[in-house]
């Protein structure tokens, strides 16, 4: 699981695996071109060795997305509604790899993309694990 935090307001998101990579892989579709996260804050703590980061967005070590990249990858995915189904669509056989981010966030999932651009929009945000 990704919990998402926002750093400027007491605003969170929580995404599946499956459901994280398909919004990142939306958004890059739609022109987003990620900045890489930066070092997670708590890294000296934990004994991170920072010199091998790689600004990821697919692990959930606290690593930060700033305010400028989420502003773009909201901006991105905002361009992907009009795209989406409103409606839900069948799946035979149900393989989530097989589906694209059209499919997975057709009807009731447009919601979760609809409330995750509202938060890109409240600015930087950490990646975390809870």
């Amino acid at each position: 699981m990704y919990h998402l935090s926002s750093q400027s307001a007491i605003s969170r998101q929580k995404f599946s695996r499956e459901s994280w990579t398909k919004v990142l892989s939306l958004a890059i579709f739609y022109g987003w071109q990620p900045m890489g996260t930066r070092v997670p804050s708590m890294t000296e703590i934990h004994g991170f060795d920072t010199e091998y980061w790689d600004g990821t967005y697919l692990t959930n070590d606290g690593q930060i997305v700033v305010a400028e990249d989420a502003l773009l990858l909201a901006i991105a995915l905002e361009k992907s509604l009009d795209d989406i189904p409103d409606f839900n669509l069948r799946y035979f056989p149900l393989d989530l790899n097989k589906i694209t981010p059209f499919e997975f966030f057709a009807g009731d999932e447009k919601g979760q993309l609809v409330d995750f651009i509202r938060f890109c929009k409240l600015g930087s945000f950490l990646i975390l694990r809870i």
